[in-house]
């Protein structure tokens, strides 16, 4: 079974929250590039090093994406750190010469492949709202991998034939089944 994009709804929380901190940093240091391809590889880097905190899109769930007023002292101090840090690596190595791609999770792609594969052997067709949450239940339980690269999605192939991360995506997709009680006798 294909399972693509279009099939389900989700949006990480911290996205917002990341944007925001790296604007903060911005405003605070005005020494070096702030275009807008530099402002996203900051915010990739950030986003990587933070938990992803994805809601599925669906009615009655709030779509409100968190600020850094959202988060508690401690959560927005490192974020803050770890803002600063990203703002600090990319303004000491930009990347103005390649081509974007729009700023994307690889993860995403990977957990798209196996997901299918484990829907077929389990024979479970799931609606939107049901894969919705599945997608943010399993997302938030793996490292995001951000990117604006086309080649991020070469890095994430990489990374599926890797023996370790296919088995911490299978593991992730199947303690989700379970925990949502999607597969049949799991309550």
């Amino acid at each position: 079974m294909k399972i693509s994009t279009s099939d389900y709804a989700l949006y990480n929380r911290m996205e917002a929250a990341a944007q925001e901190a790296v604007e903060q940093v911005l405003a605070a240091r005005t020494e070096g590039c702030t275009c807008q391809m530099c402002r996203e590889d900051m915010q990739c880097l950030l986003l990587n090093q933070l938990k992803p905190q994805y809601v599925p899109l669906l009615p009655g769930i709030s779509k409100e994406p968190w600020t850094l007023e959202d988060l508690g002292a401690k959560a927005r101090a490192e974020v803050m750190a770890a803002a600063e840090h990203a703002v600090f690596v990319v303004r000491h190595n930009p990347r103005h010469g390649h081509e974007r791609a729009p700023m994307q999770n690889c993860t995403e792609a990977m957990v798209l492949g196996a997901l299918g594969e484990v829907l077929t052997r389990e024979k479970l067709a799931l609606g939107r709202e049901e894969l919705s949450r599945l997608m943010a239940e399993v997302l938030n339980e793996l490292p995001p991998r951000y990117t604006t690269s086309f080649k991020g999605d070469a890095f994430a192939r990489t990374e599926e034939l890797e023996a370790a991360s296919g088995a911490s995506i299978l593991t992730a997709i199947y303690g989700a089944l379970k925990r949502l009680e999607m597969i049949p006798g799991s309550a």
